[in-house]
């Protein structure tokens, strides 16, 4: 497929690089000359160095033979004139990158009249979604729910003294409730394990599970025994993504302190705000940080748009007493390197912009995508086709490509983990973790045979 991507920064890069591995005809367009060079050194791709909100430069990519075109600058209104050009040159697929809630909103104007952009991703509602999971889950450290199934994939960080440290996947079986989850991968240190039945969990491992909604609470004993609920979190910087994860936690439980170092900014969040106390200052004035309750703090959430901000200041908050902390970047290189330092969670905008374009971009059976961490792996939930390979053998016959593993299959609308299932059936749901080069093998495993396929 032709794809034309607008915006060569970390979302634009990432999906050029995944896309032109799989094969796909990539053009990828962005303003910045050193920016256009540097990518042309490093992928296989047609780069071109120009204003992509003039027709002239966009035919030049090759817009007029694109199937599909990706606007993920860093501006809303660029991205926006692109698809609007884009529909002009009768492009099939139009996505784009939105940041501004009021255009993404359920009743936002673009969505009312379709505003020629077929797909509209916002990575700071993505991120907000994602942060709240985590803190409705004790001690998890990542959090996706997939659309069908009540399915849960929770991340957690075992501590030595976990039940399940120490025992290797045999040993398991043996516990209850473990026909409600499956661990599916481990990521240890900078390995990323699809683990087998003599794969033992070491302490400090870092583990995905995939749980039904209803087993979540029999599992979380299994793996950390001290995580309470979350009772109060402290939110540093009054940005898109901070102001937003404030109103959303307005409505629950939880106590929230938010620190905006900025007065004016300050001022207009707590007139913003109902339920939020909100406090000027810098998150690195010790005093500050006491009198936001520093000790009794759950989770400390650094939201500013600078890394190096958002990492000294949670390792301050959890020297004087926070017992866990989230840290926001930019970056996706910082990913791998903060995750070593002593943080609990890191969240990048970029990464799960880039997760949440690629599942528009593959065949139409894939149903959502999921980057786990900060690796390449993939959970993938798809949909099974008719007359695909897996349905035309017993479960246990089927060969999985090595590097992944069937997680689960969703069956009138229930989680069934694949022990003692005996086949597959059209129409139904999977989820499968896989490593980058299974990705084809998987997918071409529960589709049918195309005419011309070999």
């Amino acid at each position: 497929m032709k794809v034309l991507i607008v915006g060569a920064g970390a979302v634009g890069f990432n999906i050029a690089k995944q896309l032109s591995k799989e094969g796909h005809d990539i053009s990828l367009v962005d303003k910045n000359p050193e920016l256009v060079q540097r990518i042309t050194e490093k992928l296989d791709v047609f780069v071109l160095a120009g204003d992509a909100s003039f027709p002239s430069v966009l035919e030049a990519a090759g817009i007029i033979d694109a199937q599909m075109v990706l606007a993920v600058t860093t501006s809303d209104e660029v991205n926006i004139v692109v698809c609007i050009l884009a529909s002009q040159y009768n492009c099939k697929m139009k996505i784009a990158r939105i940041r501004n809630s009021e255009l993404t909103c359920k009743d936002a104007l673009l969505r009312q009249s379709g505003f020629c952009i077929d797909h509209m991703i916002n990575p700071d509602k993505i991120i907000v979604d994602s942060i709240i999971k985590i803190l409705e889950t004790p001690g998890a450290t990542f959090a996706v729910d997939f659309p069908m199934g009540d399915v849960l994939l929770r991340g957690f960080h075992v501590p030595s003294d976990a039940p399940i440290a120490g025992k290797r996947f045999s040993e398991l079986e043996g516990i209850e409730y473990t026909d409600s989850f499956l661990i599916v991968c481990i990521q240890r240190e900078d390995e990323m394990i699809i683990p087998n039945v003599d794969t033992e969990i070491l302490p400090d491992d870092d583990i995905f599970v995939l749980v039904s909604r209803m087993g979540l609470p029999y599992f979380l004993p299994m793996v950390n025994r001290r995580a309470g609920e979350v009772r109060k979190v402290i939110i540093y910087r009054t940005s898109r993504t901070g102001l937003q994860l404030a109103k959303r936690l307005e409505g629950s439980s939880i106590d929230v302190t938010l620190i905006e170092p900025e007065k004016d900014k300050a001022e207009i969040a707590a007139a913003e705000l109902e339920n939020t106390i909100v406090l000027h200052g810098d998150a690195t004035e010790i005093d500050l940080l006491k009198e936001a309750d520093i000790g009794n703090t759950n989770f400390f959430i650094a939201l500013s748009d600078d890394e190096e901000t958002n990492l000294l200041t949670s390792l301050l908050a959890k020297k004087y007493g926070a017992k866990k902390s989230i840290v926001l970047t930019n970056e996706p290189g910082l990913v791998p390197i903060i995750n070593q330092i002593n943080v609990d969670v890191v969240v990048n905008p970029r990464l799960v912009t880039a997760s949440a374009i690629l599942q528009h971009v593959r065949s139409g059976q894939i149903l959502s995508i999921t980057k786990l961490g900060d690796s390449d792996a993939e959970a993938i939930e798809l949909m099974v086709e008719e007359g695909s390979e897996a349905t035309k053998k017993k479960l246990t016959k089927v060969r999985f490509p090595k590097g992944s593993m069937l997680g689960a299959i969703i069956r009138d609308g229930t989680m069934l983990l694949p022990k003692g299932i005996p086949a597959i059936n059209p129409g139904e749901s999977v989820i499968v973790f896989t490593l980058p080069d299974a990705i084809e093998k998987v997918q071409a495993l529960f589709s049918r045979r195309r005419k011309g396929s070999q």
